[in-house]
């Protein structure tokens, strides 16, 4: 089974920022909500429904409030790793570029006789 994976570290770290974006976006909307929601004093009264209300309201709230919360935490960890793992990506891409290319001059092959081997061996496909 050939299956190819190609990564572009600007693509993943792009990825990244749009992410990290809709994140904020997000976290601005919760608090917005959030003041919103604990703005208005007591719209439900003071009696003894009212009161009765209050409390199941606000457990409900603090619960929704504590999810969206967690969700915005998610997206903003997930739009790190992504940003994280295109620099390790960058990272190996030229290490590994460099060690072939000291290899291949060690050996005398040029970059380009060293590529064409490669992808005669098929270690790596050819471009």
């Amino acid at each position: 089974m050939g299956v190819r994976l190609q990564l572009d570290p600007d693509s993943i770290a792009a990825a990244g920022g749009v992410l990290a974006g809709i994140a904020q976006r997000m976290a601005d909307d919760v608090a917005v909500l959030e003041s919103t929601v604990h703005g208005a004093a007591t719209p439900w009264g003071d009696d003894e429904s009212g009161s009765a209300f209050a409390v199941a309201y606000q457990s409900v709230l603090g619960h929704a409030l504590g999810a969206l919360g967690s969700y915005v935490q998610q997206m903003g960890d997930a739009a790190l790793n992504l940003a994280v793992q295109a620099r390790a990506l960058a990272d190996t891409d030229a290490e590994s570029a460099s060690a072939l290319s000291a290899a291949g001059l060690a050996s005398g092959l040029s970059a380009s006789g060293l590529a064409s081997g490669l992808s005669a061996s098929g270690l790596v496909s050819g471009p």
